[in-house]
C-alpha cells in the first residue's frame, strides 16, 4: 500500500513539474520590421582557389585574387 501511495505521489508530483514547464511561451522567432541577415558574396582566388568575401577580394586585370601578393604573381 505504501508503494502505491509513494508512487502516486510522485507521478503527481511529475505531472505538476511538466505542466509548469509547458506554460512558458517561447520566445518570438519572427520579429516584425527586422530582416534577415544576408550571405555574403563570396569569389574564388585566380591562384590559390581561395573563397574569400567578394568585399576583401582584389580585383585585377585577369581576375579577382585574395591578396596583393597574388595579383603580383598571376600579372607581371
Amino acid at each position: 500500500m505504501k508503494f502505491l501511495l509513494v508512487l502516486a505521489v510522485l507521478l503527481i508530483g511529475f505531472w505538476l513539474w511538466r505542466s509548469s514547464r509547458g506554460s512558458r511561451t517561447p520566445p518570438p522567432t519572427d520579429r516584425p520590421g527586422e530582416e534577415p541577415p544576408r550571405a555574403i558574396e563570396m569569389v574564388r582566388c585566380d591562384v590559390c582557389g581561395l573563397h574569400c568575401a567578394k568585399l576583401d577580394a582584389l580585383a585585377g586585370k585577369r581576375g579577382l585574387y585574395c591578396s596583393a601578393q597574388h595579383r603580383s604573381q598571376a600579372e607581371p
